[in-house]
């Protein structure tokens, strides 16, 4: 038993369905249903973790399997979600359908074994999609996009920090992305 990382999944599973109880309230029903996609198959991850780092390892394939699933229907729903948030625009039930369905077909896709390790590239280019959404709302001067542009700096330096760390390094990971999902929280918070 780690207990470690039992804790900083407990915390990163908490802080998804925070984030998203909290923070988006106010979304258009579609646009808050790409963002629950995206937070809580984070959630459902990290609790799986927890409970896979608490002791319980028959749940290994089941845990790399939503590790999947939040990097191509979460990255996916994140994509569209952000691009709603930046440019105030609601979507209807197509562009979430379409949503889900791309996100769907990438996690089936991503789950045959010689593919399985495009997982990072797709999260990647996921990250670097919705920082060029930001930039385009800064050029708009849209407040929002500030903290998005922080939730994916952070997101990148854990990636690019975390094989580096001699410490503890899934729990930096598990820290860094609750506080990136609370960037994204703070980018749906009413402009004043």
């Amino acid at each position: 038993m780690n207990y470690a990382n039992v804790l900083s999944d407990a915390v990163l599973a908490a802080t998804g369905v925070y984030v998203f109880v909290h923070f988006f309230k106010r979304e258009s029903l579609y646009n808050r249903l790409l963002w629950a996609l995206f937070l809580l198959t984070i959630s459902a991850t990290a609790l799986l973790g927890a409970v896979r780092f608490a002791g319980v390892q028959e749940l290994i394939p089941l845990h790399g399997s939503m590790q999947i699933l939040a990097g191509s229907l979460g990255v996916a729903c994140a994509v569209v979600a952000v691009w709603g948030l930046v440019l105030r625009e609601p979507f209807g039930p197509t562009a979430f359908w379409s949503t889900v369905a791309v996100g769907l077909a990438l996690f089936a896709v991503l789950l045959t074994p010689r593919i399985r390790v495009f997982t990072q590239v797709v999260q990647s280019l996921g990250m670097v999609v919705i920082m060029v959404i930001a930039c385009f709302g800064l050029l708009r001067r849209n407040r929002r996009a500030i903290w998005i542009v922080f939730a994916v700096m952070i997101l990148a330096l854990a990636t690019k920090i975390t094989p580096q760390l001699s410490a503890n390094q899934i729990s930096f990971f598990h820290y860094t992305t609750a506080l990136s999902l609370i960037c994204f929280g703070q980018a749906a918070r009413p402009s004043r």
